[in-house]
């Protein structure tokens, strides 16, 4: 029998960030109708593009870099709406090593330090080769690297502070402290970067010209879907045959023929799934992912405008500069635990700068905290040693009329926006075949 009210969409989108609106769009072009829930008062999910701290200058406080040489998702969205790039900076920059109490420019690593660190990098770029990018992890043997960073640095037998210096541009890469994440997961992307550790290093430079927002906005005028910001969805029901039903946190309820959960993977614990989730997801939604990584920009009047500052002793990861404002520097910068960092605290970014730049001066600092921000409760994905080996394929599969994506699940690039963007592809025809079978 016919339901008398048929629901107006055929598929609901949980999530507008790059992943949920590429689903959108492609769902949109497939001629279906979506209905697009976002949790906050915009989209982008995990990128976020505003004026500095009341300035005119745009910062991304989150998602920002791409690599369209290596990533085919970001080139085909680049070309279908004509955005441009804009490269970073490509002079050879000074550093301050901040490994030890007090920064220096010396290279913190001597001697046989050196070649204890070439040795390691070619072992790390040989365990690369093992990993085919394209291909779940879990459908390759690469169990005995789907293994703790700490843990596979012990096997290369390194001096301490050569492990460090490791462990440093790990946490730098992930968030996480060595022994939370997976060697696993920086194999994939080392692989998804043609094996090169240089081309890791290089490929975080360039950004979208106008920013994030332009693809979303983008995105969001070509898949045209029905959208309700400010809509937290708290509970996908399926029981009822044929339909699946969201319900928001303020009890709004919406229908339709299928599902795409697009949020980050940190959330999903927040939701209540009717059935329950199988196994492999409800493990990673119990456990969620360790990254914990803070940005924070801040202008700084007499800091450099050519020297990156870098070391695990400081409270600042990273910091760097990225524009001439006001006659002033704009740094951005990065801390991830262990540092207790609260990157909403102006006096604490600002002693955190001090300890690199003694004679700079901060006039001002803004950031997001995604870790304290309930629709992220975290940054890009660094998963557990074990994940990526055993449940990679189980994690991309839909449950029931229920379909997933998100950069946390990317096959590819993993927790990069052009994984958003291939998850979301991958779940709009995942979608598509539901309403197929129906």
């Amino acid at each position: 029998m016919q339901r008398p009210d048929p629901d107006p969409f055929d598929v609901i989108v949980v999530g507008g960030g790059f992943s949920g609106l590429r689903a959108a769009r492609d769902l949109r072009d497939a001629g279906q109708r979506v209905l697009l829930l976002e949790g906050r008062d915009r989209l982008g999910g995990r990128t976020f593009l505003r004026p500095f701290a009341g300035h005119g200058q745009e910062v991304e406080l989150g998602g920002t870099w791409v690599a369209p040489r290596f990533q085919p998702h970001v080139a085909a969205e680049m070309d279908r709406y004509g955005i441009g790039l804009v490269e970073g900076q490509t002079g050879v920059p000074r550093w301050r090593w901040g490994f030890d109490a007090a920064p220096t420019s010396a290279f913190p690593l001597e001697g046989d330090e050196i070649y204890e660190l070439e040795r390691a990098v070619f072992r790390i770029m040989e365990a690369s080769h093992r990993v085919d990018p394209s291909v779940p992890r879990d459908r390759q043997d690469l169990g005995d690297l789907d293994v703790s960073v700490e843990r596979f640095l012990a096997g290369l037998r390194l001096s301490p502070r050569t492990t460090r210096f490791l462990a440093a541009w790990g946490t730098l890469g992930s968030g996480a402290p060595p022994e939370e994440w997976s060697i696993l997961n920086a194999l994939s992307l080392m692989a998804a970067f043609d094996h090169s550790a240089w081309a890791w290093w290089a490929g975080v430079v360039d950004k979208f010209a106008g920013g994030t927002r332009t693809v979303v906005e983008a995105l969001a005028r070509d898949a045209a879907p029905v959208l309700e910001l400010g809509a937290r969805v708290v509970r996908v029901d399926q029981r009822e045959p044929g339909r699946v039903v969201a319900t928001t946190a303020d009890g709004r309820t919406f229908g339709a023929a299928a599902a795409i959960v697009a949020l980050p993977v940190n959330v999903w614990r927040d939701i209540e799934f009717l059935p329950a989730l199988g196994p492999a997801k409800a493990t990673l939604a119990r456990d969620g992912h360790p990254n914990r990584m803070s940005k924070v920009w801040v202008l700084v009047d007499g800091g450099p405008t050519d020297t990156i500052c870098f070391g695990p002793g400081q409270d600042l990861l990273w910091l760097s500069p990225e524009y001439e404002l006001d006659g002033a520097t704009l740094m951005v910068g990065f801390s991830a635990p262990p540092s207790p960092l609260d990157v909403t605290d102006p006096d604490a970014v600002a002693r955190a700068v001090g300890a690199y730049l003694p004679n700079a001066r901060v006039l001002a600092s803004d950031a997001h905290d995604w870790n304290a921000d309930p629709l992220a409760r975290g940054g890009w994905p660094a998963h557990r040693p074990g994940t990526l080996s055993r449940d990679a394929s189980a994690l991309q599969e839909p449950e029931g009329r229920v379909c997933f994506g998100g950069a946390d699940i990317a096959t590819r690039w993993i927790g990069w926006l052009d994984g958003a963007l291939e998850s979301g592809a991958r779940a709009a025809q995942q979608a598509l075949a539901v309403l197929r079978d129906a």
